[in-house]
């Protein structure tokens, strides 16, 4: 290799400046900034994802507009104008209550007509 560019635009013959250069691209390329969501791992060693916000207001928007509420009375107009802040909570309880197999007593219907199969 006769000359290598730095990241200023500028070239080097030197060797021990070219060296230096492809040291730093790769150690910057491997050190990963990347933030990845923890995983939770269950006693029995079945590992649940975290579930991520951008998943919560994908499912939120994909509900259609102007349907009839539950009996919560909450419509899809309200959940698709939450805030960010909501919406990150809701995916923390979401991946809390997949991680303790457990469906919040609010959740649950007493009457079992209530309940559609999905």
């Amino acid at each position: 290799m006769a000359a290598l560019r730095r990241p200023d635009g500028t070239t080097s013959s030197s060797r021990r400046v070219m060296e230096k250069v492809i040291y730093d691209f790769y150690s910057e390329l491997f050190d990963s900034h990347v933030h990845l969501p923890p995983c939770h791992l269950r006693e029995d060693g079945f590992v649940i994802p975290s579930i991520l916000p951008s998943e919560v207001r994908h499912a939120i928007k994909s509900v259609k507009n102007r349907t009839a509420p539950g009996p919560d009375r909450i419509r899809p107009e309200h959940l698709k104008s939450l805030p960010t802040a909501i919406v990150s909570t809701l995916a923390r309880l979401f991946t809390r209550y997949l991680s303790e197999c457990k469906v919040p007593n609010q959740w649950k219907m007493e009457d079992q007509q209530d309940c559609v199969a999905v």
